[in-house]
């Protein structure tokens, strides 16, 4: 009986308390929650052509790469590690009439999506107060997109099952894909720089 009640407690209270406590001390996240409304009600539309990454004259260029953060642990709906993931897919650009290199990122989304992007013209929504710093759009600290769309007509191709879908980003994905990297993504120094005045 004792075993069974020392079961219960480690499984209801103990357990719950040690996720808590290490979500909040070993899981890097910053509060952007607070800020992504105004970021992106200070965002604007801007035309770009993303090269062919099979013609690309970089050595690495490929339709997209991937990266996998740790939002959480948790004691259910987790990975075999006992986390919460999320999947980030992102490919850096150089583009636009001033050369600028851009990043596109989206969080668990389609990975066909990216082929549709090759050679092709779309509106990427890049935040003007980036747009505006001359120390944005380098190789090393390229402006960052969460939201595209065909400038033409709408993306569009087949997914894993072979059925067509749309790939313009929705409003609900463009907001995911900005709230998860500012919140685990981003490093909390160039977060603070960038939404709290270095505080």
């Amino acid at each position: 009986m004792g075993g069974f009640i020392g079961y219960i407690i480690g499984a209801v209270i103990l357990l719950p308390l040690l996720l808590i406590g290490y979500n909040y001390f070993f899981i890097g996240k910053n509060d952007a929650e607070k800020y992504l409304p105004k970021y992106i009600a200070n965002s604007e539309e801007i035309l770009i052509t993303i090269p062919d990454y099979e013609q690309s004259n970089n050595p690495d260029s490929k339709a997209y790469s991937r990266e996998s953060y740790t939002t959480s642990m948790q004691t259910k709906n987790m990975g075999r590690d006992g986390s919460q993931k999320i999947s980030l897919l992102y490919r850096v650009v150089l583009a636009g009439h001033k050369k600028k290199y851009f990043k596109i990122i989206m969080v668990d989304w389609y990975r066909s999506f990216w082929y549709q992007l090759n050679n092709n013209t779309v509106y990427a929504k890049v935040n003007r107060e980036d747009l505006a710093n001359p120390k944005q759009g380098t190789k090393e600290n390229p402006l960052l997109i969460f939201s595209v769309r065909g400038a033409k007509k709408p993306l569009s191709g087949p997914n894993h099952d072979g059925n067509i879908i749309e790939y313009d980003t929705p409003k609900e994905q463009y907001e995911y894909n900005a709230l998860m990297y500012l919140t685990y993504v981003m490093p909390k120094e160039q977060f603070k720089k960038r939404f709290e005045g270095g505080k």
